[in-house]
C-alpha cells in the first residue's frame, strides 16, 4: 500500500500523519459550524469570515485585494460578498483619497455585535472540547 498520511496504519505510527488528520477533522468541523451559522443569519460563509477578519485586523488589511488574497478567491467573488454586507449595514467603506477604486471596509456597530456574535457561536465548540 502507498504511503499516505490517511493511511491507518500510518497515522497509528507517526505522530505527523495524526496532526495532519487532526488539523482535517477541525477544520471540517468548522465548515460544518459556518454552515450552520450562514443559515441561521442569512449570510454566506464567506460573508461571516469577511466580518470576522475585519473585526480582527488593522484597517490596512481590510481591503478587497488583501481580503481576496486571505481567502483564495476573486476581488469580484469577495466584492460581491461585501457589496450583501454593505447594504444589511454590518460595515462602511472609505474611498481611498490616492486611489478612488481602492476603498477599506470596517465594521459598522451592528457589526461589531454580529461579527462578536459568530466568533463565539464558532468559537466555542472548538474550544470547549479541548479544554476538557
Amino acid at each position: 500500500m502507498k504511503h499516505s498520511t490517511f493511511n491507518l496504519n500510518e497515522q497509528n505510527q507517526k505522530i505527523e500523519s495524526r496532526i495532519v488528520v487532526a488539523l482535517e477533522r477541525i477544520s471540517e468541523a468548522f465548515r460544518v459550524l459556518l454552515w450552520n451559522e450562514s443559515k441561521e443569519n442569512s449570510l454566506s460563509p464567506i460573508q461571516i469570515q469577511i466580518l470576522i477578519f475585519i473585526h480582527f485586523h488593522d484597517l490596512e488589511k481590510c481591503k478587497v485585494g488583501y481580503l481576496a488574497d486571505e481567502f483564495n478567491m476573486t476581488k469580484a467573488t469577495i466584492s460581491d460578498s461585501v457589496r450583501v454586507l454593505l447594504s444589511k449595514e454590518l460595515v462602511t467603506k472609505e474611498t481611498d483619497p490616492i486611489d478612488t477604486r481602492s476603498y477599506t471596509l470596517s465594521l459598522t456597530d451592528e457589526g461589531k455585535k454580529s461579527s462578536q456574535k459568530k466568533h463565539h457561536s464558532l468559537l466555542l465548540p472548538l474550544s470547549n472540547p479541548l479544554k476538557n
